[in-house]
């Protein structure tokens, strides 16, 4: 690799006005931002940070590292293969943040704030290493002004907001600030055995907050190739200990993981084939297209998944994928070790989620591309060195051009950072920009029966329940809006399907029980409560209505023991204290 001229009148190394570069990105990285403070917990923050019992303790962290992302829910994860994520870190750092502040949105967000301007320090460090080759090459030479640029590019890009406006995006942000760090260790090469081990710690650390992490070598192994000579890694097996050394971090994590989940992957049984093949055709294209078009930008794709062969993006996707072949060709033959690092780091990172997409789960997520969006950046700093190498006279213009992305960017970002204030704001936002979705539905769905709007419950719950036959939580939900109105008959049936589709699930056991005994059939509520408690033995809700249940029968000394133990459970709880004293004196009887 070259170096990279200088414009005229460029001085000598500076360390003042390098510093200055990390400080203006970082600060970029925060102001750009900081209008999350104001927002609130949105989406999975809801049931992560709010419903979540796990970081209100030690021994709930430690319960984490035992289940998957949401094995809290009783609702949800052990038995929905969609849903088999293992992030404990995820856990720890919502631990750290309660014990220090509490359930207070602002701290939460300061902390993602902080993570995202460390990442766009050190994507600032990755592009001076791949594109200033001479260290006495000037700070603001052609690879200093590219790379500088191109930092302020990731600092300031609005597909980011997803990943940093959302307190669930940690995951995301956190795993690429991992991968950075240990990048950072890694190089120079050869990285010594210690910071080989650091980088494993890391890779580990990455791991436990997302998978995406798991593609850690092949970017080392690319920076290796784009910032040093082929002697200066050492021999194979010298390059082979290194990444020995670095895989006890993927060892630990595969232990862990395995413990927890076993072999399971996510996976979504309903889709089909042709709606995989689809997918994945057109991924590149309404996905990684948003890297160079940030606009419209939303939770789902804005025209929806791509279920047909005639869709245009499945064909602008089968071109994308043509395009990064013949550029990968091009890159190799040319021997363009820069480009090529850049490829790797734009393209790996997605194979997880590319993954995703074949095993019929939706992967459109604009987090998604946060890590990926550095390979992004290092193309366009690596065209913008050429372009200042090239025309040195045309620098200003060049600056200019720049200075207008980055402005566009911005705004962009602050017009897109207050769609997540609440839950109601971003779906409200998301129905007007997205096609119909069965996804807006359903959590328009939740939104309006948590707000006591029964009739719009119904409407929207209902439109998801039809798209969405296998959805838990969907057709619970229905069910839950439909009792509440009084449609028992048309409760009982969407219970009983949920029943179906999770049979190990105490919830649907229980509202059926509910439900049952609402429409008078005391047998059947008592045998449905049975069957929750067979589940979940500790579970008050379901030993405090068995109790209940069992006195409305007038089998008064059946409900005491129920009712004792939810007591026990929860020593608190006015309802069972007072159901246990009616059911003692039912119990024992008129005084003789």
């Amino acid at each position: 690799m070259g170096q990279a001229s200088s414009p005229a009148g460029a001085s000598g190394p500076s360390p003042s006005r390098l510093i200055s570069q990390y400080v203006l990105v970082a600060l970029a990285a925060l102001l750009v931002f900081a209008g999350t403070l104001a927002n609130g917990f949105v989406y999975d923050d809801v049931q992560l940070v709010l419903e979540n019992p796990w970081p209100r303790s030690l021994a709930g962290v430690r319960d984490s590292f035992s289940q998957p992302l949401f094995g809290f829910l009783e609702s949800s994860t052990a038995q929905d293969p969609q849903h088999h994520y293992y992030r404990p870190l995820m856990h720890v750092l919502l631990f750290g943040l309660r014990q220090a502040f509490g359930l207070q949105p602002w701290a939460h967000h300061l902390a993602l704030m902080v993570m995202h301007a460390a990442v766009s320090v050190l994507v600032l460090w990755l592009l001076r290493g791949c594109l200033v080759a001479d260290r006495a090459e000037p700070t603001l030479g052609a690879g200093g002004w590219a790379a500088f640029g191109g930092a302020l590019l990731f600092a300031l890009h609005p597909v980011h907001t997803e990943a940093v406006a959302w307190v669930s995006g940690a995951m995301d942000v956190g795993m690429a600030l991992a991968v950075l760090l240990a990048a950072r260790l890694w190089l120079p090469v050869p990285a010594s055995p210690q910071r080989a081990l650091g980088a494993g710690a890391l890779w580990l650390a990455g791991l436990l907050l997302k998978e995406t992490a798991i593609v850690l070598p092949v970017l080392l192994w690319a920076l290796e190739r784009a910032t040093a000579p082929s002697g200066a890694r050492g021999s194979l097996v010298a390059q082979a200990r290194r990444y020995a050394l670095l895989g006890l971090g993927l060892a630990a994590y595969l232990g862990l993981r395995f413990m927890a989940l076993g072999g399971s992957l996510p996976t979504n049984s309903a889709s089909t084939r042709v709606s995989r093949l689809t997918g994945v055709l057109a991924f590149p294209a309404d996905l990684g297209g948003k890297l160079v078009w940030p606009s419209p930008l939303a939770v789902l794709s804005p025209r929806g998944p791509a279920t047909s062969l005639a869709d245009v993006r499945v064909w602008l996707g089968a071109l994308c994928f043509a395009g990064i072949l013949a550029g990968a060709v091009w890159a190799w033959c040319r021997g363009h070790r820069v480009v090529q690092a850049a490829g790797l780091w734009l393209l790996v990172p997605l194979l997880p989620a590319l993954a995703l997409q074949v095993r019929g789960v939706d992967a459109y997520a604009e987090r998604y591309l946060y890590l990926s969006s550095v390979g992004f950046v290092l193309l366009v700093a690596v065209a913008l060195r050429a372009g200042l190498s090239r025309w040195p006279e045309q620098a200003r213009i060049l600056a200019l051009a720049s200075g207008g992305v980055l402005a566009a960017f911005t705004l962009l970002t602050l017009s897109y950072v207050p769609v997540w204030r609440d839950n109601l704001t971003l779906w409200t936002y998301v129905q007007e920009t997205v096609v119909d979705h069965p996804l807006i539905h359903s959590n328009l769905g939740d939104l309006h029966l948590k707000a006591g709007r029964l009739d719009a419950a119904i409407s929207h719950l209902e439109v998801a329940a039809q798209a969405l036959p296998g959805a838990f939580r969907v057709h619970n939900n229905l069910a839950v809006a439909y009792a509440k109105v009084g449609r028992l008959g048309d409760a009982r049936k969407e219970l009983e399907r949920t029943v179906r589709l999770m049979p190990d699930n105490p919830v649907a056991w229980h509202n059926l029980g509910l439900v049952s005994r609402r429409e008078g059939d005391l047998e059947t509520a008592i045998a449905r409560f049975h069957d929750a408690l067979r589940l979940a033995p500790k579970r008050v809700d379901s030993l405090l209505e068995l109790g209940r249940t069992l006195m409305r029968a007038g089998r008064a000394s059946e409900a005491i023991a129920p009712l004792e133990e939810a007591l026990r459970l929860e020593p608190g709880l006015t309802g069972a204290r007072k159901s246990l004293a009616e059911a003692r004196a039912a119990a024992s009887g008129p005084p003789r």
